[in-house]
């Protein structure tokens, strides 16, 4: 059977003093309700702030990094982001000095490259990065003073809460040989107070030779900068202890050679020998200087220029 529908009772129309007509209201609503295709772009949006979201970020940080990862420049996204157009560089590279937001940059970043989408630049200006960075400033080996090294005469040389803990330790020991009749040990002050732990050896130092004593270095990595933070791959923990993660140098200067066709297979030089050795010496040195050249402007982008 049929249904029959009545008609409604006719839309009103608009007055002079400026009521809206309803029917348009009504169709507008229609609209809005309507399902409409996302598009590529909004597709990648969304995915990225599903991601950002898992981070324990402001608001607008969080915005900030959806919009840094669509052309990875640092200002713009800032801009985007809210901030004004004259603070954006400096909120720029205060926001990307900070680990969390590196480790949100990376996780869309990595998401988009499993799914395979990503921007070339983007990605070789990321190999850049790491082939640059310098591992020193993450981690280092040290050769810091000993315990004689500054001490008087040379002598073994106390911190503060040493010295007090072995004075309570003579003391309850003179306590134990006054009971036992026996002479009281007097206090040896031996090379005094002082010891800084990270000091340089003392170059003329008995005990040492000057040398110091070896102990490795880990930077804070929520304090990692330009230098060291493209490089950072996360702490793992083994039996030995923590252990510091780094991306291969090395593995990345591969992909760039690869990349800007440094490599010659077996075939092609069996085939051509028209490149000698100063014509190759030549193309990889122009290579590299596009590679830094491209480094240069997505540093000026990101307001992250190194000196020097």
């Amino acid at each position: 059977m049929a249904k029959v529908t009545t008609p409604g009772p006719p839309a009103r129309k608009a007055t002079k003093r400026g009521v809206k007509d309803s029917t348009k209201d009504v169709t507008r609503d229609v609209a809005d309700q309507l399902p409409v295709a996302e598009s590529a772009e909004q597709a990648r949006f969304r995915r990225a702030q599903e991601i950002v979201n898992g981070f324990d970020l402001p608001p607008r940080i969080k915005l900030f990094v959806v919009e840094y990862t669509k052309d990875m420049n640092g200002t713009q996204a800032a801009i985007r982001a809210g901030y004004s157009a004259k603070t954006a560089q400096e909120q720029s590279s205060q926001h990307l000095s900070k680990l969390m937001v590196k480790q949100a940059v990376d996780a869309v970043v990595n998401d988009r490259i499993e799914q395979g989408i990503f921007d070339g630049d983007m990605v070789i200006s990321r190999w850049v990065e790491i082939s640059q960075a310098n591992p020193n400033s993450l981690t280092q080996y040290r050769r810091v003073n000993c315990r004689y090294c500054w001490g008087e005469g040379h002598r073994y040389q106390f911190t503060p809460a040493e010295m007090e803990d072995a004075k309570q330790a003579l003391d309850d020991s003179n306590a134990k040989r006054a009971l036992d009749e026996l002479p009281e040990l007097e206090w040896d002050n031996k090379g005094g107070l002082g010891f800084v732990g990270n000091r340089d050896p003392h170059p003329e130092c008995p005990e040492c030779w000057g040398e110091g004593v070896g102990r490795p270095f880990f930077t804070d990595t929520r304090k990692l900068g330009r230098e060291s933070l493209p490089l950072y791959a996360g702490v793992k923990q083994t039996k030995e202890g923590l252990e510091i993660q780094m991306h291969n140098q090395t593995d990345a200067l591969d992909k760039l050679a690869r990349h800007f066709g440094l490599y010659k297979d077996k075939l092609a030089d069996a085939v051509e020998k028209s490149y000698t050795r100063e014509a190759l010496e030549e193309r990889f040195a122009g290579a590299m200087q596009r590679a830094q050249e491209r480094q240069r402007q997505v540093d000026e982008e990101r307001g992250t220029v190194v000196n020097g």
